[in-house]
């Protein structure tokens, strides 16, 4: 027991200067409406990524997946159609460390820059896209994390609703939390999930299904709907004034499908 106080004391003062990210994770509703916007770390899992796919799919959802280098490198025979499905069905690709370290635990500045600028490459080299989107491990904040992001022009994609998959596994859980949190939405919220757990890929359809259901019956109340924000759209948003126009004149038939990735 003194042993596990010690390391748990260890581990806040490792911390002291960490703070929470901003909230709401993306900023305020854009359309008054409460919105949602799907994201999924640790990936890609040959076992259950696929699955998480075909049910984003199926209701025409588009997701910013954080992937960790070390499941792309080496990459096992199933991933490259995997990173490929995402590429084509337009998500958006970012990035999560090479090996999901907690960097603000042991502030190694070379450590925490090297699992950063490889992760970034590994998953670079997987998809052929560029990555400007970043989601720290475990959402440890941190100055040593801040630097190394500002740095490198990475912008952190934090979350406001944490179904715990990752801690349980329980697909039930995940339903549960996500149709309370999600019902009662106001604003703007950034959903975490992780397509590596079964829990995940069990319960995504009936939150999807869910969610059309839902705005069913809001429709025919008069209620505001539940808004899903696709990954391009939030994408587009994010652009610095002025450069949306530009890009649309220089590549109007796929504006779309270039920035996902890329902003």
């Amino acid at each position: 027991m003194r042993i596990l106080v010690a390391a748990a004391l260890v581990a806040l003062l490792a911390r002291a200067d960490a703070k929470g990210w901003p909230l709401p994770a993306a900023g305020p509703t854009m359309s008054g409406d409460p919105e949602l916007i799907f994201t999924f770390d640790d990936g890609p899992n040959p076992k259950t990524t696929p699955a998480v796919l075909d049910a984003l799919a199926k209701h025409h959802i588009k997701a910013v997946f954080f992937l960790v280098g070390d499941r792309l490198e080496p990459m096992p025979k199933a991933t490259p159609a995997i990173v490929a499905r995402m590429i084509a069905e337009g998500h958006v690709v970012a990035t999560h460390t090479m090996h999901h370290l907690d960097m603000c635990l042991k502030k190694n500045h070379d450590k925490a820059a090297g699992d950063i600028d490889t992760g970034r490459a590994v998953v670079e080299k997987a998809t052929g896209q560029r990555t400007f989107w970043f989601r720290t491990p475990f959402g440890a904040r941190c100055t040593l994390v801040e630097e190394l992001l500002a740095e490198r022009g990475l912008t952190h994609f934090h979350w406001d609703l944490d179904p715990q998959d990752w801690k349980h596994n329980d697909p039930v859980k995940a339903v549960t939390y996500v149709e309370k949190q999600v019902g009662k939405m106001t604003g703007r919220n950034v959903l975490l999930m992780h397509d590596t757990k079964q829990a995940t890929m069990k319960a995504l359809p009936e939150i999807l299904d869910w969610i059309d259901e839902e705005n069913a019956r809001r429709k025919e109340a008069h209620k505001r709907p539940i808004r899903i924000i696709q990954a391009p759209e939030l994408a587009i948003e994010r652009l610095p004034e002025g450069l949306l126009a530009w890009l649309a004149d220089a590549m109007p038939t796929s504006l779309g499908a270039r920035l996902a990735s890329v902003m």
